[in-house]
């Protein structure tokens, strides 16, 4: 284990910064003598000229720390206009959603008596027809969080909600950028539905852009009980599908590495902006963009680095989004498959142990669903209380479909604008595709042994098996290392020299 750790240590960094973002929830006081130890550890670490990158990891720390802090004075300054009215000026960061007989959206301070800029409300209102990026002149009775609510909305830099006594949109286009992603996202959604069925445009929809206000209750209530949620939320999976297409893209039309790595990160500044900036998308955009860079300095990385560097620099933002459920289920699922399934795949194939190029693909294909799903049962058990029972089954009959589903949407959404009669074939492959989807969905998921509901003792027997399962693994991989050492000692031996020894 600490061998690993050694090799990894960004993996390392985001499990210790993990560790103080969740003492800092809960005891500031905590966090203040952490981060002392911190600076006095930094210290000895440069008397003693301990190797930079070590350095750099404690910095980190430190960094997440000082984060903790200021995150929490931001949150202190913010409930003390608790149960006042403010006025002045906002920005509207989410289109209202209805919710029958009232609307809900989350609005950002821009020029408020008593609010500092950027501060996020969650607010309520008789009427809707806000859309992302409007300025609105507004006034808000403001209230704080009860604690049901408050790691929920901190995880998501929400620090107080509202309701709003009334509100006018002053300018359309407050915030360019927002406004013009807010098109996009319509765009997106009006083609889709233009030239598809209802229920598969809904569908897509949610699978291009993380949109669910089109999904029904009941179809949304079978993907949630086929352990399917992930695909409805634009994570690694959704944003690896369209930088492939980039990369490839970029190969054949640059040549020179830094055209390609800016190829990367533009697409992933796109596609992040597009879905929201939410914390499972950023996770994979940072994790991209830190591929790029090594694309643009010609250095490999491994992928429990790039995963930790992506979690360490997302926590220093905003470090309570340890809290958030999408996260947390995004960052376990990909630490499952590139700490576990790829190495596994990687052992197999070395060893030809299986040969045959379809098996293979198979075994790759169960490999990763299962150790993601070990990777995430303890936080699924913990939060939702209930497994699905046939995860495994409809991930693996639908991971295929998903990435095929999109890859056609993605190409015929820009084609469309600019030859529509080209664009037509994709949306009937990607409408074909989606029924199958939607198929597998509803007979998985309406099944009445889809979900099993789970307590204490099944979360307790989740954690034991994720140790297990790691503990394994590095066995495993200890018992490969000394039969390599044997090996090389023989041939040593054999030669003329000394034993070499196991460290």
């Amino acid at each position: 284990m600490l061998d690993y750790m050694k090799k990894r240590p960004m993996l390392l960094c985001a499990v210790i910064c993990s560790i103080i973002c969740i003492v800092g929830f809960f005891s500031r006081i905590a966090v203040f003598c952490c981060g002392l130890l911190i600076i006095a550890v930094f210290f000895i670490m440069i008397q003693k000229k301990i190797k930079h990158k070590y350095i750099f990891i404690v910095f980190m720390l430190f960094a997440v720390s000082v984060s903790v802090l200021i995150t929490e004075n931001r949150i202190d300054e913010a409930v003390t206009a608790d149960s006042s009215t403010v006025e002045g000026r906002f920005i509207v960061i989410e289109d209202s959603e209805s919710h029958g007989n009232y609307y809900s959206s989350v609005l950002e301070a821009n020029g408020c008596e008593g609010l500092r800029d950027g501060t996020r409300i969650f607010t309520f209102y008789k009427n809707g027809g806000f859309k992302c990026g409007n300025t609105l002149k507004a006034r808000i009775k403001i209230s704080s969080f009860d604690e049901t609510y408050k790691i929920y909305n901190y995880s998501k830099g929400i620090y107080l909600s509202g309701n709003i006594l009334n509100a006018s949109v002053t300018d359309e286009k407050g915030d360019y950028i927002l406004y013009l992603i807010g098109n996009i996202r319509k765009y997106i959604a009006d083609t889709l539905f233009a030239n598809m069925g209802y229920k598969q445009a809904a569908t897509l929809t949610a699978i291009v852009s993380g949109d669910r206000t089109y999904l029904s209750d009941e179809f949304y209530g079978h993907i949630k009980s086929a352990g399917v949620s992930h695909v409805m939320v634009v994570s690694g999976m959704h944003l690896s599908v369209i930088v492939m297409l980039m990369t490839y893209l970029g190969e054949r039309l640059f040549y020179n590495r830094y055209l390609k790595a800016l190829t990367v990160v533009f697409t992933v500044i796109f596609v992040t902006a597009l879905c929201g900036f939410t914390k499972s998308i950023l996770r994979a955009g940072i994790c991209y963009i830190i591929y790029a860079a090594g694309i643009a300095l010609n250095r490999e990385n491994t992928p429990e680095n790039t995963l930790g560097g992506a979690v360490s620099l997302i926590l220093i933002a905003e470090p309570f989004a340890i809290f958030n459920i999408s996260f947390q289920l995004s960052v376990l699922s990909t630490l499952g498959i590139v700490a576990c399934s790829i190495p596994c795949l990687k052992y197999i194939k070395e060893k030809k142990i299986i040969e045959n190029r379809i098996l293979l693909i198979i075994i790759s294909a169960v490999s990763v669903t299962v150790f993601a799903l070990i990777f995430t049962l303890p936080v699924t058990i913990y939060v939702f209380g209930y497994a699905s029972t046939v995860s495994i089954v409809t991930n693996l009959l639908i991971s295929e479909a998903v990435t095929l589903a999109l890859s056609f949407a993605a190409a015929a959404l820009v084609l469309n604008l600019f030859l529509p009669i080209i664009a037509k074939p994709l949306f009937v492959l990607s409408d074909i595709v989606v029924k199958y989807i939607d198929f597998v969905i509803d007979e998985f998921g309406s099944l009445p042994f889809a979900t099993v509901t789970l307590g204490k003792i099944p979360f307790i027997i989740s954690l034991a098996v994720l140790f297990g399962v790691i503990s394994a693994l590095f066995a495993c991989k200890k018992h490969s290392d000394m039969l390599k050492l044997k090996k090389m000692n023989s041939k040593i031996v054999r030669e003329g020299g000394g034993k070499l020894k196991w460290r």
